[in-house]
């Protein structure tokens, strides 16, 4: 199964659903917090592709060291801090906080589901 397949079933199709109800939000409410969800919601799909990525070279790979793209995830969340710091008027840190939350619940979803297999 490819990659972007296997990354839909397991993630794409959940925050997808958050990002459209956000982006039909935005049609009748024009609101930062609303800017900084969808902003957070987007670079969460980004992190998310990016660790399941390193996740699965890491199954395939067999070393001993997992790589997980940390550094690559960390350079992600400064450039979508530095967009809010750009226009910060437009953009809540609040609502991209709750948007970049999802990552990290769905990578601790991910875990505790592959422990309990």
């Amino acid at each position: 199964m490819p990659f972007l397949k296997r990354f839909y079933q397991h993630f794409l199709k959940i925050l997808l659903i958050p990002l459209f109800v956000g982006i039909i939000l935005l049609f009748f409410f024009e609101s930062p917090v609303l800017n900084g969800f969808i902003l957070g919601t987007t670079v969460s799909i980004i992190l998310l592709g990016n660790w399941f990525y390193h996740l699965e070279k890491a199954k395939q790979e067999d070393e001993n060291r997992v790589k997980t793209g940390t550094i690559t995830r960390v350079i992600i969340v400064i450039v979508a801090c530095l967009v809010w710091y750009r226009f910060m008027a437009y953009i809540n840190i609040f609502g991209m906080i709750v948007g970049l939350s999802f990552t990290y619940i769905l990578m601790m979803y991910r875990a505790i589901k592959e422990m309990r297999k």
